[in-house]
């Protein structure tokens, strides 16, 4: 049983932005179909836990961008978790051409019990004899948001759609980074040539929500944080621009 799935990728027209070049939308996807076919074969996929009345939780992201790899590129895409803690366990992504890393990522995750909704111990969750690895694909640490921004400059506005909700019933973490890509102009959004962006998943959004996204400037970073109607923070977002 392999603790490292590595696959070999080609860039198809689907996961292109407005530039020809992967999207980091798409990336955030790519990161999140080999982490469910890597838990699959461990024997710990959402299919899996769903019939156990648990649910895999994406709490926190962290992704760095090196090098957009433009449309039909050859890639190769590797996943591998590190040593859980007592209740939340860490998954590590690169993403790699022919002249070095492209893409790397982090994610914290738990497990929702969904009959007490609170997160299960992880002391056991991955099978005997796998040998996790200490290597971490990322060095950046998840930095604490000021979880009141509802002050801050509102940059605009989004409905939770059907297609952006997942097995849990609720919106997929994915369909956080598009709405939050969505907030602004093609021309925009290649000007801007982010490198890096972490996001905090602080509450559920459900289909038919409105969401108000606001934005302030902190240091060298910019932060949005999505609100429902009624003020409750469901995600907070941490980017930063090139240069």
């Amino acid at each position: 049983m392999e603790s490292k799935l590595t696959k070999a990728i080609r860039i198809s027209p689907s996961m292109c932005d407005s530039s020809g070049r992967l999207g980091i939308p798409d990336t955030a996807s790519l990161f999140m179909d080999i982490a469910a076919e890597h838990s699959d074969r461990l024997g710990i996929g959402q299919i899996k836990l769903k019939s156990e009345g648990g649910f895999w939780l994406t709490i926190k992201t962290i992704m760095r961008f090196y090098r957009k790899p433009g449309f039909s590129e050859e890639a190769e895409l590797s996943t591998w978790p590190e040593y859980p803690e007592k209740r939340r366990c860490y998954r590590d992504y690169l993403l790699s051409g022919t002249d070095g890393p492209l893409a790397a990522g982090k994610t914290e995750w738990g497990i929702l019990d969904m009959d007490t909704g609170r997160l299960r111990h992880l002391d056991s969750i991955y099978p005997a004899g796998l040998e996790l690895s200490d290597i971490s694909a990322l060095s950046d640490e998840f930095v604490r948001f000021d979880e009141d921004m509802s002050a801050d400059d509102i940059l605009g506005t989004f409905i939770v759609r059907s297609t952006d909700i997942d097995l849990g019933n609720h919106m997929n973490n994915v369909a956080y980074i598009r709405a939050f890509a969505s907030l602004f102009s093609s021309s925009d959004w290649n000007r801007m040539d982010i490198k890096f962006i972490e996001i905090w998943y602080r509450s559920q959004s459900l289909e038919g929500d409105v969401i108000t996204a606001r934005k302030r400037e902190r240091g060298d970073c910019s932060e949005v944080s999505f609100f429902k109607e009624d003020g409750t923070c469901t995600a907070q977002i941490r980017y930063r621009c090139g240069s």
